[in-house]
């Protein structure tokens, strides 16, 4: 039997050349594509993680594998799915009614309708958009939020561009239990949706550019690969020939062999030209 992953790759197979570029780029169409194909016990959540790790394989971009995986073995609560329907509802109820607003304020509809709201009149249209609707945000909304804007800022708030978890849950003053398990279910959600970025124990917002990003062991191994290399030779290459180190880049040529982008033989890995 197909895994999910297989079952998607062959239905965005089926598309045409146009129409899978369209899908693994996002947007209107994978919205589409997702809403029309139905994988057992695979969310919808989860269905969009597996396109995603489909264009991230085609890009070999081994970082977003890694967070991928980690996303689509997470089985997100329901109050996470809540709070990610909510927020698209609320960016189409503000969106009307800004444009409702400008309109009565004179505007025409066209320019009404490319306005941008100033933060203040957002979180206006915001509280008036609740309140009409009846959408009280849970937990998981309060960090899908909160942890955007606290890690957009975070230069700002701590000197440095990326933070620790519990750096994060103190700016948006949630770091307390029963938001800590919340928040590691929203962390490995926005860096499966490529929000943010994990390196280490660290988050960035994807819109921040690190000095030097603590550089991504995985690709580091991948890049040393190059003609191939025995482990004893990657880890004197990457400068980690110590017992830790070597337990490390085991792991890291298990991963990779997993995802198809590296193959061993006679005890010498190499980049998998065949992928």
């Amino acid at each position: 039997m197909e895994s999910a992953y297989e079952q998607i790759v062959v239905a965005l197979d089926q598309l045409s050349a146009f129409d899978r570029q369209e899908v693994l780029a996002g947007g209107k169409y994978r919205e589409m594509f997702i809403d029309n194909i139905d994988i057992g016990g695979v969310t919808s959540t989860q269905i969009d993680f597996y396109i995603s790790k489909v264009a991230a394989h085609k890009t070999k971009d081994i970082e977003s594998l890694k967070i991928l995986d980690d996303a689509i073995e997470n089985t997100f609560e329901d109050e996470l799915t809540q709070a990610v329907h909510n927020q698209e509802l609320l960016k189409e109820h503000i969106r009307a009614y800004v444009v409702q607003e400008q309109v009565a304020n004179g505007l025409t509809f066209d320019e009404a309708s490319a306005y941008q709201p100033t933060k203040v009149e957002y979180l206006s249209a915001l509280d008036a958009v609740r309140h009409k609707h009846g959408i009280v945000p849970n937990k998981h909304e309060i960090l899908l939020n909160a942890i955007e804007e606290t890690l957009e800022n975070a230069i700002i708030i701590f000197g440095r561009p990326d933070l620790t978890k519990t750096q994060i849950l103190k700016a948006c003053r949630k770091d307390k239990g029963s938001w800590r398990a919340v928040a590691s279910e929203t962390l490995t959600y926005l860096s499966g949706k490529n929000k943010i970025m994990k390196v280490g124990s660290r988050y960035h917002h994807n819109n921040a550019r690190l000095r030097m990003v603590e550089t991504d062991f995985t690709r580091k191994v991948f890049e040393s690969l190059y003609g191939g290399r025995s482990i004893n030779g990657i880890v004197k290459r990457i400068g980690y020939d110590n017992v830790f180190g070597r337990r490390k880049v085991r792991q890291t040529l298990d991963f990779l062999e997993k995802e198809g982008l590296v193959v061993c033989q006679n005890y010498r890995w190499s980049q998998n030209a065949l992928y």
